[in-house]
């Protein structure tokens, strides 16, 4: 076996808490390469998109013995680390692999081609078909273009990644990041602070069952799957340790109105699900603002410097734009081939596959 194959080595379970923390110091990772956020999605068969479709239950069933995060560090001879956490999809001999904004640089060491090149060679020696990227910077996907037989293309494209996101830049003076939102969303917070919610933060995952109808109401208001209760609560208990996800809840005379779930990486909040119970909300000043600025006041006390809105969500960005936030656009994945022929085949069998679940 070569020493390419065995650059990147796969990390045990029981070091992956270990890794977390590292990860929170470190401030180039992406929540998306967190253990905790893919160990919690891994009985869900993680964040497929959903197909409305009379196979839909066939093929949630059959994602969740299918979809497994797969954690690897990379050490080289001199002392620098790296660490990639890889979304393996498929059956042993048919299995792509989706690397979601990694690998992940640490301690300031960067992921250079050849490192990406080491990971390749993983990927063959696994019987992997095909290695999916995505990275913020189309400039560094491009480097990576030449390191073999790719295409800019999304080579899974039914495991969806950040196309866009909504940021809010925090700083440490809270009365300049209230400031920078329109007047609407200040004269919302105002308005909810006088209509005396209690706004309670909780990170035991039981606290999201009191929360969960919710997202019940909204569910069934809007016609939203926000997935399984069992889903989040698994996602809360794997970040409890490390203190990384929060729930907000905003209650009225002992009903709870609205939530929004936070988790957080070393510089970012990102708003994962949030809803607001238009019924129970009655003829009452909504609390949805009131309850963001609540978590963007906790991630600048925890040294955040962003807040992630999330995507522009259709109707919600009317009220998301209230934060007057920055939209970064994500740049096409790089898709490797790592076995040529089985990728060209996948390929041609995409439109097939997309035809029988969409």
């Amino acid at each position: 076996m070569s020493s390419r194959v065995t650059a990147w080595r796969e990390i045990p379970k029981a070091e992956l808490g270990e890794w977390n923390q590292r990860l929170l110091r470190e401030p180039t990772a992406s929540i998306r390469q967190f253990p905790y956020l893919n160990e919690g999605h891994r009985v869900s068969g993680h964040i497929w998109i959903n197909f409305p479709t009379r196979y839909a239950a066939l093929i949630e069933w059959g994602r969740r013995w299918t979809t497994t995060p797969r954690y690897l560090v990379h050490h080289s001879s001199d002392g620098k680390t790296r660490f990639a956490c890889i979304v393996s999809i498929g059956v042993r001999g048919f299995r792509f692999g989706c690397i979601v904004d990694g690998p992940v640089m640490m301690d300031g060491c960067p992921v250079e081609p050849s490192v990406v090149h080491d990971l390749l060679a993983w990927a063959r020696h696994n019987n992997y078909v095909a290695l999916r990227l995505t990275h913020p910077s189309g400039a560094y996907l491009d480097a990576l273009a030449a390191l073999g037989n790719s295409d800019r293309t999304d080579g899974v494209p039914f495991y969806p990644y950040p196309i866009s996101e909504l940021y809010v830049n925090l700083s440490s003076d809270e009365a300049t990041v209230l400031a920078s939102f329109r007047t609407e969303a200040r004269r919302r917070i105002r308005q909810a602070g006088e209509a005396g919610y209690v706004i309670t933060v909780d990170q035991e995952p039981d606290a999201l069952e009191e929360a969960w109808p919710v997202f019940q109401g909204r569910s069934a208001q809007k016609q939203i799957s926000y997935r399984s209760l069992r889903l989040w609560k698994r996602i809360m208990s794997e970040a409890e340790p490390h203190q990384a996800a929060h729930l907000y809840t905003a209650w009225r005379e002992g009903v709870p109105i609205s939530a929004i779930l936070i988790l957080r990486d070393c510089t970012t909040a990102h708003n994962l699900i949030g809803a607001i119970d238009r019924d129970a909300l009655g003829d009452a000043p909504s609390p949805a603002c009131l309850l963001h600025w609540s978590a963007m006041r906790q991630a600048i006390k925890m040294g955040c410097s962003f807040y992630n809105l999330g995507t522009r969500s259709g109707s919600v960005y009317a009220f998301k734009a209230n934060f007057r936030p920055i939209e970064h656009n994500w740049p096409t994945p790089l898709t490797f081939a790592i076995r040529p022929q089985l990728y060209q085949i996948w390929r041609r069998l995409l439109p097939v596959v997309a035809g029988v679940v969409a």
